[in-house]
């Protein structure tokens, strides 16, 4: 317990020394720095070049390039995979896309990683079990990714509570399928052993059962996304989609993709290939299921990969199209909400005094602007205007791994009454002070009770003072303006010192 309160009062610490810095959604740093060919696993992937004979099999690395903010010294932060397109036969981790993602959203705070997977999809026969297994052996690919930077998160300065995933046409069957196929029931029949025919001698073949979900290392951490963004993707069947289902799913598609049907039907309109559930019905599937937690891009009439792309690669050679920062934009404020705080208050005025009270949720630390010039770092300040008006009063917060919200709401300060600003109701003297200040008020009030607050809100000292000891010491008090509000039965005054 000791060691959770210094580590949040260190967060804390560290969070309030970058007030406002909007980590995550803003490009704090100027470029990332990469860890390549990392070794995440290793699994049998089908021989190729026709891959049509699935127990033939090779071991082959899987691997992946890490990158991280340049010159970023914070270690909790969440990570993101990408997963490249290619219909799992063509691609690998390093085409335009997927290395324009990762160096984007580094530079925003987030560790990124784009790996390769097994490819191994025979066109030539036998197409449904070929491509039943390569989509499944994507599946166990993308888990062992994510297993990996849970295992090594330590290492790469990564909390391991949010790892994210995001895929590209084949890359998104991969990302759909790791949130949705996540029991051992809902295994594909074909990616079990499975007896089939061949062209090539020996004419029969068996592929062998390609085992559960997660394989390889690592095998004690969870392979499941904290939250997936679909790209141009599909899924098996929306059967496979339960109302236990629930993280956080980004659909994007273009509703003219021939690829990958927006609808559904099979991939390239080929009836030889095994029909999908496009983006689509699983949106209205999760409708049905009362799922909320999800979010949709639909642009009718664009095709595939509509950012300006084609297997990863920018078709006009320096970047995307006009869809490329809409896309990018539209992920950065999903994955943010995904791990952000939610910023409220509520507030009471007295006179010129207002109170704040803070109701956010998911927060660890605070930054006021009272819209006056005046600012608190306190998570419940009390502040005192110098003039009644509408002030426009903005709270920013942050969380454990500096991901943040805020809110502005517009606070009325009333004037006073004419009997609450009756400046001969009470006085202080000597005013400006150096040792103590004494109240003067008419000798028939009793019941005085005063509050003495700096300029920031924060109240220093209160306490009650009657006829006979109407005298406060501020012998303790630093040079400065600070304000007194004296309170009665019936009315209550606020007046400055000044402390010399």
């Amino acid at each position: 317990m000791k060691k959770k309160i210094l580590f949040l009062i260190i967060i804390a610490f560290q969070t309030l020394s970058w007030s406002q810095n909007h980590r995550y959604t803003a490009t704090l740093f100027p470029s990332s720095t990469s860890i390549n060919n990392v070794i995440y696993g290793s699994a049998p992937a089908v021989d190729g070049p026709l891959y049509t004979m699935e127990q033939s099999t090779s071991p082959q690395n899987l691997i992946m390039d890490i990158f991280k903010p340049a010159g970023d010294t914070f270690a909790l932060r969440p990570a993101i995979i990408f997963a490249h397109s290619g219909a799992f036969y063509t691609g690998n981790r390093n085409v335009d896309d997927m290395m324009t993602f990762c160096d984007s959203l580094a530079k925003k705070g987030y560790v990124t990683a784009t790996i390769d997977y097994r490819q191994g999809f025979s066109l030539i026969d036998n197409i449904a079990l070929h491509g039943t297994r390569a989509v499944y052996r994507g599946l166990q690919d993308g888990r062992t990714a994510i297993r990996f930077l849970r295992a090594n998160a330590a290492s790469y300065g990564i909390d391991p509570t949010k790892i994210y995933f995001v895929g590209s046409s084949a890359g998104a069957f991969i990302a759909l399928h790791s949130i949705y196929l996540d029991t051992p029931s809902e295994k594909p029949t074909y990616a079990g052993e499975t007896v089939y025919q061949n062209f090539t001698a020996p004419y029969t073949h068996t592929a062998p059962d390609l085992g559960g979900l997660d394989i390889g290392n690592n095998l004690t951490f969870n392979g499941m996304p904290d939250a997936i963004v679909s790209m141009w993707g599909a899924l098996e069947s929306v059967n496979l989609i339960t109302v236990n289902n629930n993280k956080p799913v980004f659909l994007i598609h273009g509703e003219a993709d021939t690829v990958v049907p927006f609808n559904s039907g099979s991939p390239f309109g080929s009836s030889s290939l095994p029909p999908a559930d496009g983006s689509n019905p699983i949106n209205t599937k999760l409708d049905a299921l009362g799922i909320t937690n999800k979010e949709t891009y639909f642009v009718p009439g664009a095709g595939h990969e509509l950012y300006g792309a084609s297997n990863g690669t920018w078709s006009n050679g320096t970047g995307g199209n006009s869809y490329w920062p809409i896309v990018f934009n539209k992920i950065v404020q999903f994955l943010w909400k995904q791990h952000k705080p939610t910023a409220d208050y509520s507030w009471n005025t007295t006179n010129l005094t207002t109170t704040f009270n803070d109701l956010s949720t998911g927060d660890l630390a605070w930054w006021w602007d009272f819209g006056d010039g005046t600012t608190s770092n306190l998570q419940n300040p009390s502040h005192t205007y110098t003039t009644s008006g509408n002030y426009q009063v903005k709270l920013y917060v942050e969380n454990n791994i500096q991901s943040w919200d805020e809110i502005i709401k517009i606070v009325q300060v009333p004037n006073l009454s004419n009997f609450e600003n009756n400046k001969q109701l009470f006085s202080v003297f000597p005013n400006p002070t150096s040792e103590n200040v004494s109240i003067n008020w008419d000798s028939n009030i009793t019941d005085v009770m005063y509050q003495i607050s700096d300029i920031s809100g924060k109240v220093i000292l209160e306490n009650k003072i009657t006829n006979s000891n109407r005298q406060i010491d501020l012998q303790h008090f630093s040079k400065g303006l600070y304000f007194i509000k004296i309170t009665t039965e019936n009315a209550t005054q606020i007046l400055k010192i000044i402390k010399k």
